[in-house]
């Protein structure tokens, strides 16, 4: 970490009015917090033994997107000593996110495409994983359902028998079988949305952004940007039934989510309101309940158009990331990852650090296993960034450029 970094995260602690400084981080903190590397603290502050990945499997944007360096697809990485060594570049289609199979022996990518196969719809592709190298090999392409188009993401279900896909631009959801030899079959279910929000230029229509088993493995948890909703999904038999629905405030944009360690506390980015917000879960009965808290991803002087994009949370359930991308802004936030401390009951949140170095439209940001860094993807710097989580404060710092992929934007361990 250069000095300069050194100096503008001391700077923006102290600068934070309101927040919580570094020395008061210890009343929010249990007293086992310093946890050991390889070791993936739980909510509990116990040190759980994690295993170390072996590949990283990035998606791409192949195509419609601006940047001077075309892209194959999938890139595959062979990872040793913290050493990223690319071993494969798959041919895909705008294979914008991925999601591993529960076995690991499978990995699953949506296109993010309008057309396939002369039809107006995008498609969902099934690899298989070599054990020893990680290389993929292509099982199957399915196509999603008929206007089903620009699926944005894709959540397997812990049994691993389904896959279900948010289908941004088709307003709808897809649900496919998945076989026992990894394979798709057909679109098993759909659910066409009907809803939106008042803001015309980006809310004229439905559009899932994000799918998230809940813990009980048959509940699906939806964001909708379009409709300006949450909603709870039982899957049963390849098919989703509503069975919860919560409205967010006006222009919030719901994009992503994650669920608290303990389940009862459900955490939303807000991709329009440039915004994360806290929900209470009832995991027993399938219900989003009320919003808690709402906190902005950007400083109250910022200037210029907002936007919201990843948020992950740290195994411990103590530290929340998000990202901001830039767009029609110049301040030296419009890129940025802030980094939120958590409250384990009450799910309050309190803004420790923005981490701008390195940085350009960082679209997705992806936790290690053992919480001890975090990976940022720059889709227009072409590049991943990995910064150190201090176990104590979970600041980040010790920036370091792990790969060179063109329009890098999703990132999945196995």
């Amino acid at each position: 970490m250069t000095p300069h970094t050194c100096h503008k995260r001391r700077t923006v602690l102290q600068w934070i009015g309101g927040g919580i400084t570094a020395g008061a981080l210890t009343a929010w903190l249990p007293a086992n917090a310093q946890t050991a590397a390889r070791t993936s603290p739980d909510a509990a502050g116990r040190a759980l033994p994690v295993a170390s990945p072996r590949f990283a499997y990035v998606g791409t944007y192949t195509n419609n997107v601006p940047g001077s360096i075309t892209s194959q697809g999938i890139y595959v990485f062979a990872l040793k000593n913290d050493t990223w060594t690319q071993v494969q570049a798959v041919a895909s289609e705008n294979p914008s996110f991925l999601a591993l199979h529960p076995s690991q022996r499978f990995l699953y990518a949506i296109n993010e495409i309008d057309r396939y196969e002369g039809l107006p719809t995008g498609s969902a592709e099934a690899y298989a994983i070599d054990p020893n190298d990680g290389h993929l090999t292509l099982l199957n392409r399915q196509p999603l359902s008929l206007s089903g188009t620009g699926p944005a993401h894709l959540a397997v279900s812990p049994d691993g028998r389904y896959l279900v896909v948010a289908l941004y631009g088709g307003g709808a959801y897809n649900v496919l079988p998945v076989d026992v030899d990894g394979t798709l079959g057909k679109v098993s279910g759909i659910r066409k949305e009907i809803s939106c929000a008042p803001d015309k230029a980006q809310q004229e229509l439905p559009h899932p952004h994000m799918v998230l088993f809940d813990p009980t493995g048959t509940r699906v948890l939806a964001a909708d940007l379009g409709s300006n909703r949450l909603t709870v999904f039982e899957l049963a038999d390849g098919k989703l039934e509503v069975q919860a629905r919560i409205a967010t405030p006006p222009g919030s944009g719901p994009r992503h989510l994650v669920l608290h360690p303990s389940g009862h506390l459900l955490y939303v980015v807000n991709e329009l309101g440039a915004s994360v917000a806290c929900y209470g879960y009832d995991a027993i009965g399938g219900r989003i309940l009320e919003q808690r808290y709402r906190v902005s991803t950007v400083p109250k002087e910022f200037t210029g158009q907002k936007n919201a994009a990843a948020l992950v949370i740290h195994p411990s359930g103590r530290y929340l990331y998000a990202s901001n991308r830039k767009l029609e802004s110049e301040h030296p936030l419009a890129d940025s990852v802030v980094v939120y401390l958590t409250h384990a009951t009450s799910g309050a949140l309190a803004p420790l650090q923005y981490w701008n170095e390195g940085l350009s439209f960082p679209r997705a940001l992806t936790m290690a296993p053992d919480g001890g860094h975090l990976y940022a993807l720059s889709q227009k710097g072409d590049n991943i960034l990995r910064l150190r989580i201090d176990p104590v404060s979970g600041l980040l710092d010790q920036p370091t450029q792990v790969a060179q992929v063109p329009k890098p934007v999703c990132l999945v361990f196995a």
